[in-house]
């Protein structure tokens, strides 16, 4: 396997910053605003989120399921953004409108928040298709400066409106859409994506193929986000600042391992590297020590410092994030299966799982949340993300002819790993008393 660990370490420090920026924010938030609050503006964002998840198309999979056809490659470059900002654009009104009709019902946040939101959406489709072909390209150290600007923008509009006095959840709103101005600034600026005349027969095919797996990709963000308006719906805005607060910490594990799955990603795609499936079997056994290492970690930092963060309001986030971490990990560490089953440019493969998984997490939360409320929440989304790796993993074993246990780390790998770990521990003196 080509030698990552330069884009690796790049991509890691990128991530790391980008994470701390985010926590930063977030204690600005959570000291500025009461759980309530809280809840209401990650409610907007979080309709946003869902008209951009919903309504992007899967193009980005249609561009990884094309991307073998190096002639085609220039144009899905070109494509990436006009396209993407057309296709958000028409998502965020149809978000609009819907808001517009569920005014008053399940703590719907109101319309003008909701509009403020929605101005997110074009932009960050254009990042997520901008990024995808960033990624693509092997350019990693793009996708690390475009994702880092934006957390330091997001980050510092806070803190200003925080010392100003002027932090309310309108101004949250306003400055999480303007990250995504930085982000989709400087995947431009820095080539990540090639800018030139879009190729409208192409943008449409690719749009065409994206729908095929955009049943599976919209069942995979539901499975992700469907618990927070269930839990907004049957518990309140309270409930949900507290439990969002935990998923956002919960999310500390991924660092690692998505910095590892999107620096990888490339491998899949090159005939260099040997066996795709071979290549993947050795990427998630990696991804997998890193996981459970990560989620250790994450833990143990949680409880051990969510009071003085956040404050007493928010301590119930530390036992949310000890439910949640094991899926969370678990789903990023399946992330090159997912890939390596977009490259057979088989649909059924990419939808049935997260059909399933979602009808699974929409049971367990409908059944948990109105007896343990977010604790039933968080639960339910582990059971649901490891129901959802086990089918990716039966269908990658059938079609790549490797056994499940070929994905499990082996003792001599966990060996050198914890040798490695240790021995980096040793050098930047950690655990050391003097």
């Amino acid at each position: 396997m080509t030698d990552r660990r330069p884009q690796f370490v790049w991509m890691l420090v990128a991530r790391a910053g980008t994470l701390v920026m985010g926590i930063l924010a977030s204690v600005v938030v959570a000291r500025a605003l009461p759980p309530e609050e809280r809840g209401t503006y990650y409610m907007a964002v979080s309709v946003a989120t869902a008209a951009m998840a919903l309504g992007h198309l899967s193009v980005e999979h249609a561009q990884t399921a094309m991307w073998s056809e190096k002639t085609q490659r220039l144009s899905l470059s070109a494509n990436s953004v006009p396209l993407g900002l057309c296709v958000g654009t028409v998502a965020a009104v149809l978000a609009i409108g819907l808001g517009l009709v569920f005014q008053g019902h399940g703590n719907t946040p109101d319309v003008w928040l909701l509009t403020t939101a929605c101005a997110g959406v074009p932009l960050g489709t254009g990042v997520l298709y901008g990024t995808n072909i960033t990624l693509l390209r092997d350019r990693t150290h793009v996708a690390g400066w475009a994702m880092l600007m934006s957390a330091v923008a997001q980050c510092m509009c806070l803190i200003v409106l925080g010392l100003s006095g002027l932090l309310t959840v309108q101004m949250v709103v306003a400055a999480w859409v303007a990250s995504y101005t930085v982000s989709l600034a400087v995947l431009i600026a820095a080539g990540g994506v090639t800018m030139g005349r879009p190729n409208l027969r192409l943008a449409g095919a690719t749009c065409v193929k994206g729908l095929r797996f955009h049943a599976g990709t919209a069942a995979g963000y539901l499975l992700l986000r469907s618990d927070v308006f269930l839990l907004n719906a049957l518990s309140g805005p309270r409930e949900v600042g507290i439990y969002t607060l935990a998923v956002t910490l919960a999310e500390l594990s991924r660092l690692a391992v998505d910095v590892f799955a999107q620096v990888t990603l490339s491998l899949q795609f090159d005939d260099t590297a040997g066996d795709s499936a071979v290549v993947t079997a050795r990427i998630v056994r990696f991804m997998v020590l890193l996981g459970v290492a990560s989620a250790l970690t994450t833990v143990v930092a949680v409880a051990a410092l969510i009071t003085t963060l956040y404050g007493h309001a928010y301590a119930d986030a530390a036992t949310l994030v000890a439910w949640l971490v094991p899926g969370v990990v678990l789903l990023s560490a399946g992330r090159p299966l997912s890939s390596f089953l977009l490259r057979k440019r088989s649909s059924r493969v990419i939808v049935l799982p997260s059909l399933t998984a979602l009808v699974v997490n929409a049971g367990l939360n409908a059944l948990l949340i109105p007896a343990w409320g977010a604790v039933g929440c968080a639960i339910a989304s582990t059971v649901a993300y490891t129901s959802l790796i086990g089918i990716q993993v039966v269908y990658f074993s059938r079609m790549s002819g490797i056994g499940w246990r070929c994905l499990l780390p082996t003792s001599a790998e966990a060996t050198r790993f914890t040798m490695e770990v240790k021995r980096h521990c040793r050098e930047l003196h950690i655990g050391r008393v003097s």
